[in-house]
């Protein structure tokens, strides 16, 4: 009688995530496949960018704190391009309009709360134009 083995799935967001998850699993002994556009039946990876990294069941939950590892260090080290995955990547500070701080200003003022500053990161990469915020 043969045994099936239960296999378990991470999603990534690009194949390049997937490949640099695979490699961080495989320097910690867990045997992994990455199931996309070359696998799937619905040519997954190039409808929506996804990439699932398939494990067996009982390796799962170290697999995913090492995912989770993975993506603070990607997210801690010079950001990339989730779509293609290039370096070649623009940062660009964008502060929000005042009209759109007026309802933060006001109830700031009415709970005297020290206003702050509404800014965000955004990303655009140089080589396909994608653009993201963090």
């Amino acid at each position: 009688m043969g045994q099936t083995m239960k296999i378990k799935d991470i999603t990534c967001n690009s194949p390049i995530e997937a490949e640099g998850l695979r490699s961080a699993l495989r320097e910690a002994g867990i045997e992994s496949d990455i199931f996309d556009e070359e696998n799937s039946k619905v040519a997954r990876g190039i409808l929506d960018k996804r990439t699932d990294v398939l494990v067996k069941e009982e390796d799962y939950e170290q697999a995913m704190q090492i995912y989770q590892s993975y993506m603070a260090g990607q997210k801690a080290v010079m950001p990339w391009c989730p779509k293609c995955g290039s370096e070649n990547v623009a940062v660009r500070k964008k502060k929000c309009a005042t009209t759109r701080q007026l309802p933060r200003i006001l109830t700031s003022l009415l709970m005297f709360i020290p206003i702050g500053c509404c800014t965000t990161e955004r990303f655009v990469c140089n080589d396909c134009g994608h653009k993201w915020e963090r």
